[in-house]
């Protein structure tokens, strides 16, 4: 894998590594840094995707070497109900508190970016971003969210889901943000995020969708959208 990463980065490849484990996730930062170590450091993106759980030396690494932190919160409730939860046995209490360390990676400088990893999990953007503010299972538990001090707030949720994608793919002067000079890919969504309560937040729908200033999709079932 070092051998094959410093040779994609001597090329100029963006490199994503897919890593769960703690163990999985450093193999990874310390490939990176031996690729900066050895072809210099540019604007490369790398990125670890899943990030299921982290060791705390190596938390401040993602800020220091530029990687993108890519994450999914679905899979923190891949069980349907939070007693049958894997992560609890596999793990236990000493890693617990790490795992899906959003908000923890987030607060200390690292490039988020959010995603489905469909078919692994659904395709549907606001489960994940409902997963990503409540962290409870299909069955409501645990009260107050699965390690609640890794909750992060709706506008940060759907910022990862939008600027943070587009970052991660050199996008960003294009994509991400609502601003003049960028492709229209705009949704008009059937309620106001930040006006329901979060329980709503999986049942939303999409009314419109338009894309590079052409509409591709419109829900014509219920009226038009406001």
């Amino acid at each position: 894998m070092k051998e094959w990463a410093l040779d994609a980065d001597n090329e100029g490849f963006r490199i994503r590594f897919h890593a769960c484990g703690d163990g999985a996730v450093r193999l990874g930062l310390d490939i990176f840094e031996e690729a900066q170590k050895a072809n210099g450091v540019r604007d490369s993106r790398h990125t670890i995707e899943h990030i299921e759980v982290i060791h705390p030396e190596d938390i401040n690494r993602f800020s220091e070497l530029g990687i993108i932190a890519s994450m999914q919160p679905e899979h923190m409730a891949a069980a349907e109900k939070f007693k049958d939860n894997d992560y609890l046995v596999r793990l236990g209490k000493k890693r617990e508190h790490l795992t899906w360390p959003i908000r923890t990676l987030q607060d200390r400088g690292a490039r988020m970016a959010f995603g489905t990893d469909f078919p692994v999990v659904g395709l549907e953007p606001m489960t994940e971003i409902y997963r990503a503010v409540t962290r409870v299972h299909n069955d409501g538990n645990p009260a107050g969210g699965w390690n609640p001090n890794e909750k992060i707030t709706l506008a940060e949720a759907l910022r990862n889901y939008t600027l943070g994608s587009a970052y991660g793919g050199f996008c960003e002067n294009e994509l991400g943000t609502l601003e003049k000079g960028k492709l229209a890919d705009v949704i008009v969504l059937d309620r106001n995020l930040f006006d329901v309560p979060v329980e709503e937040i999986r049942e939303t729908k999409v009314k419109l969708t338009v894309m590079d200033g052409k509409v591709v999709f419109e829900d014509e079932g219920k009226g038009k959208p406001n």
